[in-house]
């Protein structure tokens, strides 16, 4: 941190003497930056008025730096992190702080409100953006100002709402991995001066991203359409109408790559005779014996409507259905072999309302207050099936198949019958309630001098079952005469104890109040200095482990608590050609919500992945830089820089990584998983017209990302290293914007990288997604 503001007064310099240098006397209006409309505080208003750390990226931004999937969000903003093996097992992070995907029962620490509504899981953002408005970032706890609370911060899309004047616009893009995007979207007036409609959808597809060249199975394409319908009814200037249905649906294949083996995994592989894959991840490929593809489906309709009186008080109601299905098939076990193949079927579905009132009482007091309710209901069916080397493969590792009365037994005498054909369903539901009463005030004491207190009440309710049942098992076979006699008596039980374990049942609730709040004060200096100070709680409830529990893992976990203390300066520059946005930051995290490993319930029982645990404290400290300057008519520049120090304070009974010999270790004092030190984005944007009404444009983007461990548990296999990526685009269109033909190249200098670390079953094995390889493609985009 201490380098970063040595840097400080230099970058100033810099920045100041390229701008002034170009600073001219004509059309100074043309070399401003301008001031986005953000609606972070629930009212319109200008980024550079609201004393929050917040990050806007403009919908024009994102189709031109053609920025499609959530997950490249994170190329402009520093701070903001998506980690998605699939779309059941994404989470996002904010500072460092945001929960692992990897069990049904936890919720996301980062809140996603798409048009004012809350998302149940962070799955259903993940996909394609399209016509978007804007997506807003707020960095740092909320829960004064939005029906659903959250600890590390909101992400807010936006997508663009109908218009009265005709629009239509289309896009195409092609490009290598068998690339090929379509989108569309028509809007105008329906009836006149009342009502406007609105109709965008896309179409895409590309190759999957891991080839599985196991004989006679195939890896399946990304393949995803989506289609949004708005109607905006407004017969008069006090009232309007909103209504959105949407519909996405995706097929992608979920195959991971395996950046790492344990050795019980490599022992039982040896004993049957399989060769492991190599451990190279960016090889791209894996050895599956089946498919591994997931289907997922979304349905959403929501109605807001608004009234407004002449003080300028505005009553709105929002009220949402979604649906959210998630489908997969995949190889259970990442290997080649017929181990086990697994499924799982999720099906989501929410209700949610919201009451929000805001206004002036006077010209020195402006308030918000609100309402909320939402009602979740989560069934889930997990499904394993076991193959003919199952039986041969679980007992690879037993030292007693070595020792009398079998000596060194051969794999292939060992009856397949002991696994083969076994069922093992796990099937649960969780439904859950959250009911909130918040409020935030701004009181201007003086034309400069502003305090903002809010306050807000929680009630969160969760109800869940969960059941474990075994079928289709073989007898096992009993003949003293029978020399292998000793291995159905001894090996039949202990795999089924292994592999199957038995029938189970689960019943929990959980019953918790809160009251967090927000308390900010802030002062311009000048109509071109804004400072500010604040503090605010977070809360994200307890929940319920969705999984078996072994006797080390609690089946519920308790709230996570994040207290967070903030300064930041929102400043001009040069006759509002620059723009810098600082923020310094202090987090501290009570209880929390993580997921790791188990020991094992006895010497013949695996470590599971089960534990969802809290921890004692949690630190973030750090400073956000954001900054952007109009260099010359036709050069745009921005630079983000994002430094974090995230650190575990009390976490004495921490799991050790899988190579350790020990199961608890003490990790006071460590760095956080999942929260690199270092993230950096900068870009530059070019436009030259030229005659006869043409332009030339062409734009440059970089994001740095510095290495974090993936699992709370660390080891082998587990890490993220560095990466940068550079992306790069140039075209031609017409002045007025009518249509632009484009070519541009990702990740330039065809940089390695993993975006995603998974912990599979078992301790010491993990699987990694791949971040895209260097890809060449052309946009032709048309509008009217």
């Amino acid at each position: 941190m201490r380098r970063l503001w040595l840097c400080w007064p230099s970058l100033l310099a810099l920045l100041g003497s390229t701008a002034l240098a170009q600073v001219t006397s004509e059309e100074p209006a043309l070399l401003q930056l301008d001031d986005l409309s953000v609606n972070a505080r629930q009212r319109p208003e200008k980024a550079g008025d609201v004393p929050i750390a917040i990050s806007v990226i403009e919908g024009r931004q994102l189709d031109e730096a053609g920025l499609t999937r959530t997950s490249e969000l994170a190329e402009r903003v520093p701070g903001l992190s998506l980690a998605a093996p699939n779309a059941r097992q994404a989470s996002y992070a904010i500072r460092g702080l945001g929960s692992s995907g990897y069990n049904d029962g936890l919720d996301g620490s980062v809140g996603v409100f798409v048009d004012g509504v809350y998302l149940g899981r962070p799955g259903m953002s993940v996909g394609t953006l399209f016509d978007l408005e804007r997506v807003e970032v707020l960095r740092g706890p909320q829960g004064t100002l939005y029906g659903k609370n959250s600890t590390a911060g909101t992400l807010n899309f936006y997508s663009r709402q109908p218009t009265f004047q005709p629009e239509a616009s289309g896009e195409v893009t092609m490009g290598e991995a068998g690339l090929r995007r379509y989108r569309g979207v028509l809007s105008g007036e329906l009836v006149e001066g009342v009502l406007a409609g609105r109709l965008s959808g896309y179409d895409s597809q590309r190759e999957a991203a891991v080839d599985n060249p196991h004989p006679g199975v195939s890896s399946r394409e990304r393949d995803e359409q989506g289609l949004r319908g708005q109607l905006l009814w407004q017969p008069d200037e006090r009232f309007s109408a909103r209504l959105i249905l949407d519909h996405d649906q995706r097929r992608e294949n979920v195959a991971l790559a395996a950046s790492n083996y344990s050795q019980a995994t490599i022992q039982r592989s040896a004993y049957v005779g399989y060769a492991l894959p190599p451990i190279d991840p960016y090889a791209r490929e894996v050895d599956h014996d089946r498919e591994s593809f997931a289907d997922v489906r979304q349905n959403g309709i929501s109605l807001e409507l608004n009234r407004y009186w002449d003080d300028g008080t505005t009553l709105t109601s929002i009220s949402a259905y979604r649906d959210w299905r998630y489908d997969t098939r995949l190889d259970a076990d990442g290997t080649g072999l017929a181990v086990a193949a697994g499924s799982a079927e999720l099906e989501h579905w929410q209700f949610s309302q919201e009451l929000r009132l805001a206004g002036s009482l006077h010209e020195q007091l402006d308030y918000v207050a609100g309402l909320y309710y939402m009602r979740q209901n989560l069934a889930r069916d997990i499904g394993v099936g076991f193959g003919g080397d199952a039986a041969a493969f679980f007992l690879g590792d037993r030292p007693e198949l070595n020792q009398p009365p079998f000596g060194s037994l051969p794999p292939n005498v060992i009856p397949a019958s002991l696994l083969e054909g076994a069922q093992q369903h796990l099937d649960s539901e969780q439904r859950s309630e959250s009911r909130a009463l918040f409020g935030q005030l701004t009181w201007h004491l003086t034309p400069r001098l502003a305090v903002t207190p809010g306050l807000r009440y929680t009630h969160e309710r969760k109800r869940a079952w969960l059941s474990r049942t075994v079928s289709n098992l073989a007898p096992l076979v009993s003949n003293p005469l029978d020399p292998l006699d000793p291995l159905w008596q001894w090996g039949g039980p202990l795999l089924r104890q292994v592999a199957l374990g038995g029938d189970y049942y689960r019943r929990d609730a959980i019953d918790e109040h809160n009251l967090s709040g927000h308390l900010s004060i802030s002062y311009r200096f000048n109509d071109d200095l804004l400072g500010y100070a604040s503090w605010s709680r977070g809360y994200k409830a307890g929940g319920i482990n969705l999984d078996v529990t072994s006797r080390y893992a609690q089946p519920t976990f308790a709230a996570e608590r994040a207290t967070s203390l903030e300064i930041g300066l929102k400043q001009w520059l040069w006759g509002d050609r620059a723009w810098l946005d600082l923020a310094l930051y202090q987090t501290d995290v009570d209880d929390y919500q993580a997921l790791t490993n188990s020991p094992p319930a006895d010497a013949f029982s695996p470590p599971l992945r089960d534990n969802l645990i809290n921890v004692g404290q949690v630190r973030l400290r750090g400073v956000e830089l954001d900054g952007r300057l109009r260099a010359s008519e036709q050069v745009e520049l921005r630079l983000g820089v994002a430094y974090s120090d995230a650190r575990y304070r009390d976490f004495t009974n921490a799991p050790c990584a899988p190579q350790n010999q020990s199961w608890t270790c003490d990790l006071s004092g460590q760095r956080l998983f999942n929260a690199p030190r270092w993230g950096v984005t900068a870009g530059l944007d070019y436009r030259q017209p030229l005659e006869q009404g043409l332009a030339v444009f062409a734009g440059l983007d970089y994001s740095l990302r510095s290495a974090s461990q993936g699992t709370l548990e660390g080891g082998a296999g587990s890490q993220q290293p560095t990466y940068a990526l550079t992306h790069l685009r140039f075209g031609l269109g017409s002045s007025d914007g009518a249509w632009e033909l484009e070519l541009w190249v990702r990740n330039l200098f065809d940089r390695q990288y993993i975006t995603a670390v998974r912990g599979q079953l078992g301790s010491g094995d993990y699987g990694v997604v791949v971040g895209e390889a260097r890809q060449l493609g052309t946009t032709l985009r048309v509008a009217y």
